[in-house]
This record gives C-alpha cells, structure tokens and sequence, in this order.
C-alpha cells in the first residue's frame, strides 16, 4: 500500500509539474455554445444541457441521480400509499423520506439547468481571458 501511495504522489506531481496546453479539436461553430439552447435542453431533460456542453460524464451522473431520487420517491410513496401497522417504521418515517427524496429530484432538476446555463457562458472563457489579459504582448 505505502508504495502504490508514493506512485501515486509523484505521477501527481510530475503531473502538475508539467504544464500543458489546452488543445480544442471542436470547430468555431461547436465551440460556441449558446446559453439559451443549453437552458432549453436542460429544462427539457436533467443533464441534456451538460451533454450539449459537452460534459457527458456530469450529464450522465445527474441523469443517474435524477433517476434514484426518482425511483426512491416512487418507492416511498407506495409504502405510504400501501401502510399498514405491520411495517418497521412509522408512517412519519416514509413520509419524510418520500419528501426528502422529492426534495433531491427537485434540487437536482434545478442545478442541472443553472449549471447548464452557467458553463454554456464560460465555454470560451479561457479565450476571453487570454483576449483580455493586459500582460499578454501577443499581437
């Protein structure tokens, strides 16, 4: 274990050591995202505006825990639905529960379309910042 720690330490310091050059294969048109499509796509469906964004694997995991949060309210809200003394827990407990995870789905929702938003308006921003730098001398 401690020398697969050491690998491990130095690959991340030779790493970091090692600056590289960000390298762009997408063309002008796809590397212009518009804000406006992103946010459609993601009202549309959680994690559809990340892949627009082309981020698949932050559109894949809120897809994945827009679908638990789903599932597990669906769950509960059949134990409520379907409660009768005989359960373990309290008809309290599955209520909060079916709220909590209503709550998940719905928090989920929303930071899928803000997130959407926010980075289809940051994907040129090392551009601009580059543009915009006064201590670049590049003409």
């Amino acid at each position: 274990m401690p020398r697969i720690v050491k690998v491990l330490s130095i690959l991340l310091c030779f790493s970091l050591v090692i600056s590289q050059e960000k390298t762009d294969f997408r063309t002008k048109e796809e590397q212009q995202k518009d804000p406006k499509i992103a946010l459609k796509k993601a009202m549309v469906f959680p994690g559809y505006g990340q892949i627009y964004n082309d981020q698949w694997w932050k559109g894949a995991l809120i897809l994945a825990g827009e679908v638990w949060a789903i599932y597990n309210f669906d769950q509960y809200r059949q134990d409520v639905k379907n409660y009768t003394p005989d359960f373990p827990y309290s008809s309290e407990h599955y209520i909060s529960e079916r709220n909590r995870f209503a709550w998940i789905a719905i928090g989920l929702y929303f930071y899928s379309v803000v997130d959407a938003y926010v980075e289809a308006h940051l994907d040129n921003f090392d551009q601009l910042v580059i543009e915009n730098d006064p201590l670049n001398t590049k003409e």
